[in-house]
């Protein structure tokens, strides 16, 4: 009797976990034991990347597509017309809840990238307008994007004054740079490049955003792999790379208490907060745990998406010497030998649209932070259970079929360039768009024009035979080009 109560109860749990729900997006059959994944990886080795893998599927499927994980649920969106009506609805401006996106923060619910409703809002309006003050936004972040440029031109210099030349790694060559623009608004200070615990720290990152994904890892998806196969399933690998970062930013938080003056204005956004903290006004969603949170937020999510949208810049520079000459000789022709400023941005078109295609490739290989349905709701007619998790594969906006761009695997700056400016199509979202557009834009924007334009007014970049650039693309939490190795020389 027991055997057949154990028998009816599998076959029951089986039943519930492949039964779609009414009018759920069109994907493939639900199945036990997660196959559902065995059919994205096995796009995924065909197509190289997640990305590509949900856009074959959407051919057969359509733009809205439902798929279910493991024990998860999950709807990709897939097209310009699709993702403009997801980003810009309120029913989707969640973010998701479980094991995958609590475990960074121990459980809790923090920090401002995968909060939702009163928290966030508060939160957001907090950090933008204090962000504000410290240049944000404005072209006064040009003097702390050229102080960083300085040191690494300061540190290439060096590397080269012997040979004439250096082979560079692509792999680390923005990291340190890119963070410590952020990190000089955050906590007023910056690391230098050959600092052990950051380089080691950037590491563990570089590890961790190759382990998992956007939309999560196998350890979420089936949970009892955490136990059974820890580093397989990405498990230890998030741990540990999360400790690393909560230990770094606690004593970076330990030295901002032990200095805070309450008498004198703050200079970066950790005193800001610590200063909130002891204000009367201090809000309920206002903790040391949620600053914490917040910093780390920004710390991973800031500097990696731009340092890899610089290595595809670099990448397609390096292929293509003419765009790197043309845009060498509108440098030449603005700035005259003087280091470029964001005020240079509209007296360089070329420059701007060079931006904006890096910016087209890394974007259209990505797939957005997940969503999550505050209400039961629909798209596109479709229904969406309340807390289902949703994603857009921007790979259709600016890659794909309908996304208007011509030819959209190769590197052409001047597909953004009208009559001598720049011409933004509406189908170029790299950031998002609506209520949850990415907070990083005007930053990441500044630091590729800005690190960019200083790189190639004094160096020429080319192909090592031995490690060229390939063509396919990284997979991970965000896109990547493969690593590859360049020779950089003097231009004069």
């Amino acid at each position: 009797m027991l055997w057949f109560v154990l028998f009816l109860f599998i076959v029951a749990l089986i039943y519930i976990n492949t039964e779609k729900p009414k009018n759920f997006p069109p994907g493939p059959r639900w199945v036990p034991l997660g196959s559902i994944l065995l059919q994205v990886l096995n796009k995924k080795s065909i197509n190289k990347s997640l990305t590509e893998a949900t856009a074959e599927m959407s051919k057969n499927f359509g733009p809205v597509l439902g798929l279910k994980v493991g024990k998860d649920p999950i709807i990709i969106i897939y097209g310009p017309h699709i993702i403009k009506e997801f980003s810009t609805s309120d029913d989707f401006i969640g973010r998701p809840i479980g094991l995958y996106y609590n475990l960074r923060t121990w459980g809790k619910r923090l920090g401002i990238l995968l909060t939702d409703e009163e928290v966030w809002q508060e939160q957001k309006r907090f950090i933008v307008k204090h962000l504000r003050k410290f240049g944000y936004g404005s072209n006064n972040m040009t003097f702390i994007l050229q102080e960083e440029i300085k040191y690494l031109s300061d540190s290439l210099e060096e590397a080269i004054s012997n040979s004439g030349y250096i082979i560079c790694d692509i792999r680390n060559f923005f990291n340190v740079g890119i963070l410590n623009t952020l990190w000089k608004l955050i906590s007023g200070k910056r690391y230098g490049y050959e600092d052990r615990y950051m380089v080691e720290l950037q590491n563990i990152l570089t590890k961790l955003f190759k382990t998992i994904h956007m939309t999560g890892a196998p350890f979420s998806h089936f949970p009892f792999l955490k136990y059974i196969s820890p580093e397989m399933s990405g498990y230890k690998c998030y741990i540990d790379a999360h400790i690393s970062v909560w230990n770094f930013l606690r004593n970076e938080l330990q030295c901002h208490k032990r200095i805070l003056n309450l008498n004198t204005d703050p200079t970066n956004l950790m005193d800001t907060y610590l200063a909130q903290l002891n204000s009367i006004e201090n809000g309920t969603s206002f903790t040391e745990a949620q600053l914490l949170a917040i910093c780390m937020d920004m710390f991973m999510a800031g500097s990696e998406t731009t340092n890899n949208t610089l290595k595809f810049c670099f990448q397609h520079l390096i292929l293509n010497q003419d765009i790197q000459r043309k845009a060498q000789l509108e440098i030449d022709d603005v700035l005259r030998g003087r280091l470029p400023t964001l005020e240079d941005r509209l007296k360089m078109p070329y420059m701007e649209s060079i931006v904006s295609e890096s910016l087209r490739m890394f974007g259209g290989r990505a797939i957005t932070v997940p969503h999550r349905a505050l209400k039961d709701t629909k798209i596109a007619g479709f229904n969406v259970p309340k807390n289902t998790v949703i994603a857009a594969n921007l790979h259709g906006c600016m890659m794909g079929p309908d996304s208007g761009f011509k030819n959209p695997e190769c590197f052409v700056p001047e597909r953004f360039l009208g009559k001598d400016k720049l011409s933004i199509p509406d189908n170029f979202i790299p950031f998002g768009l609506g209520k949850r557009r990415c907070m990083g834009e005007s930053l990441a924007r500044a630091n590729i024009f800005l690190f960019t334009a200083a790189l190639l007014q004094n160096y020429n970049f080319f192909m090592v035979p031995e490690h060229p650039p390939g063509m396919g693309v990284a997979d991970g939490v965000t896109p990547g080009p493969f690593d590859f190795k360049t020779k950089i020389m003097k231009r004069y």
